[in-house]
């Protein structure tokens, strides 16, 4: 007896250390994604609730000027998909602006970067002056230019000699692109940002064998910097490309839309389907919106990954 009680006790006091190693390694694993609560409450009480609210709105007959709310299915989808000139015209300016305005700030954007990325004086200064725009706010951005742009304003004065005077915003052929522009202007530092820190990581080390292999500038550009850079290009680009998708702020501030549907874009559309209080049919836009942003988004970013896998 005096000697098994202490192996009971040794035995006793292995099975509750092998318990509490377990509780630890559980307590160990567990730990790391309590920091992921904030976030996660955070993203289901501002995104995911929203979203499906919203969604929920789009099969309601709601009304900003009825308190009564009925369940109608379908009927705001038949009605949006029955109405086809319409979203189909705001659907291709939204695509068209959004892609315009990804290829002006991403060329424009590479360009401008790799000016930058060469020490001259002065640099530093250009630099601040070509992300300053972006610290603007887009309505203020918008006024400013709808004033300098209108048929009467100071830009035309200047191109009246030379007889390239236009109304920029009114007219049918060109507003769209017009809004583009002042887009492009606007956000190209933030690509530049992005694509200048990509370069300037590049290994001086290779630069300098390649050059002293015997290649040239548009050879080490051609074969180092643009595949070192190319994540940053892409990234740049399928942002840039979403936040087009949802562009209105901008193309309100200085075309509202118009001339006619000339500048009509999905959000804008949403944005008048609001004004006479319909909120079930302005939230089967949205989400007709949503879906047609997230299929185009994930289209590309996995023709993007293909053609990095490849390359």
């Amino acid at each position: 007896m005096s000697i098994a009680a202490p192996r009971r006790q040794e035995a006793e006091t292995g099975r509750v250390a092998e318990a509490a190693g377990r509780s630890r390694r559980g307590v160990d694993r567990v730990y790391p994604y309590t920091y992921l609560v904030p976030a996660v409450v955070v993203f289901t009480v501002f995104f995911l609730l929203p979203a499906f609210f919203g969604m929920y709105l789009s099969l309601t007959d709601a009304s900003t000027y009825v308190p009564d709310t009925d369940f109608v299915g379908l009927a705001n989808y038949r009605l949006l998909f029955g109405d086809g000139s319409a979203l189909w015209n705001a659907t291709v300016n939204q695509f068209v602006y959004a892609a315009c305005v990804t290829v002006g700030k991403t060329v424009l954007g590479i360009a401008i970067a790799f000016l930058l990325n060469r020490a001259f004086k002065g640099s530093k200064v250009l630099r601040v002056v070509v992300y300053l725009p972006i610290m603007f706010s887009t309505i203020v951005v918008g006024l400013l230019f709808n004033y300098l742009l209108k048929a009467d304003g100071p830009v035309n004065a200047l191109l009246e000699p030379f007889g390239l005077a236009n109304d920029w915003f009114g007219s049918f052929d060109l507003a769209l692109y017009s809004v583009t522009a002042v887009d492009v202007w606007m956000g190209v530092g933030w690509t530049v940002v992005l694509v200048l820190a990509a370069l300037q990581a590049v290994p001086t080390e290779l630069i300098e064998s390649a050059e002293l292999d015997g290649a040239g500038p548009w050879q080490v550009v051609r074969h180092i910097k643009l595949p070192y850079i190319r994540h940053a290009v892409n990234l740049a680009a399928l942002i840039t490309f979403i936040t087009g998708m949802k562009g209105f702020d901008l193309i309100y501030a200085t075309t509202g839309g118009g001339p006619g549907t000339a500048t009509e874009v999905l959000t804008s559309f949403v944005y008048k389907q609001l004004n006479t209080g319909s909120l079930g049919y302005a939230a089967a836009v949205n989400v007709f919106q949503f879906v047609l942003i997230t299929v185009i988004a994930l289209v590309i970013n996995r023709f993007v990954r293909r053609m990095e896998a490849t390359s």
